[in-house]
């Protein structure tokens, strides 16, 4: 071999060796970014929502007040792998067999994300158990688990109902950006108990694969899938789950409850397009979709206040009275 071969190589192997390192490097630190708990929680959802958040703080300090002011009760169960993972308890207006779980977006926490629909379901006859994820508020955890080892505790929240409120209890999932993806890869699993009678997923992503992607395109205009594959290596090591388990698109194939997909337009945080591939590829027999305009990640409720809760009741009337549908 030539001497100008030999430094090609070396070179080429210099270059290799480097952007393995870079790649690794990048893989640790993303996964320390992305997927650590916060000492703070921040409800981070990029530009999207900084126009609205005094709109949206607002609206949250009336409803925790109202919520104040019931005799709620703080309850706590232990997920699968430990944590003891917290909740906050609402009652119903009238007894009632019927549970909501409400389930909360990244980096927030349940009384933020949730309060302010908690008197809509409430009016309906619905118990609310308004959840903090894991690695999120008053529960447990070090390791966020973007929706796929939260499924595990959604499923656990909903043994709970169970036992509180008997093997009559009806019980609907309502999740909000990680939060709605976290309902519906609780409806993909075959474990669900037939008390689950719908889910409503406002603004879910696609998969981890997907929304990480889509952010490193949009906000650094760099290619994610490459890096990814480093950062999702370093989730399976340290979390136990890699980005390719995470994905809600596969979980909503197996779904066959009635779903109620909801995402804002405007939303630049998790794309509306994720939600309109999830809504195509669901093979429940009863599924919605309600596209909101103008609406950015996580303002579909406060964009139209009334049209929001409208769509929240006509879906929870059709599932009792599926008779009725047109």
């Amino acid at each position: 071999m030539s001497a100008g071969l030999v430094r090609l190589a070396i070179l080429l192997g210099t270059l290799s060796v480097i952007l393995l390192v870079g790649m690794t490097v990048f893989g640790f630190w993303m996964f320390d970014f992305a997927l650590v708990r916060k000492e703070k929680m921040d409800f981070d959802a990029g530009d999207d929502l900084l126009p609205h958040m005094d709109v949206i703080r607002l609206r949250t300090r009336e409803a925790q007040e109202k919520i104040r002011s019931l005799h709620t009760e703080e309850i706590y169960i232990k997920s699968h792998d430990g944590l003891l993972l917290h909740a906050t308890f609402v009652p119903s207006e009238f007894f009632s067999r019927k549970v909501v779980i409400a389930v909360h977006g990244y980096n927030s926490y349940g009384m933020f994300d949730m309060a302010s629909a908690v008197p809509t379901f409430r009016r309906m006859g619905f118990n609310v158990i308004v959840v903090d994820n894991r690695a999120h508020g008053s529960s447990e955890g070090k390791y966020i688990g973007f929706g796929w080892l939260d499924r595990m505790d959604v499923l656990g929240w909903i043994r709970y109902a169970m036992s509180r409120f008997g093997e009559n209890s009806e019980i609907l999932l309502y999740g909000v950006s990680m939060g709605a993806a976290t309902v519906l890869m609780s409806c993909g699993e075959a474990a669900l108990p037939h008390q689950v009678k719908g889910v409503i997923a406002d603004c879910p992503f696609a998969g981890a694969y997907e929304e990480f992607g889509y952010m490193m395109r949009y906000n650094y205009r760099v290619p994610g899938r490459p890096l990814l594959y480093f950062a999702s290596a370093v989730c399976k090591l340290r979390a136990g789950y890699s980005f390719h388990d995470c994905s809600t698109l596969r979980a909503v194939r197996n779904i066959r409850i009635p779903v109620l997909f909801i995402h804002g337009l405007d939303d630049t945080f998790v794309p509306p397009y994720m939600t309109e591939k999830m809504y195509r590829v669901c093979r429940a027999k009863h599924k919605y979709l309600y596209m909101v305009p103008k609406a950015t990640h996580c303002y579909s409720a406060f964009q139209d206040w009334n049209a929001y809760n409208r769509q929240l009741s006509d879906f929870v009337y059709n599932i009792e009275h599926p008779e009725a549908e047109v």
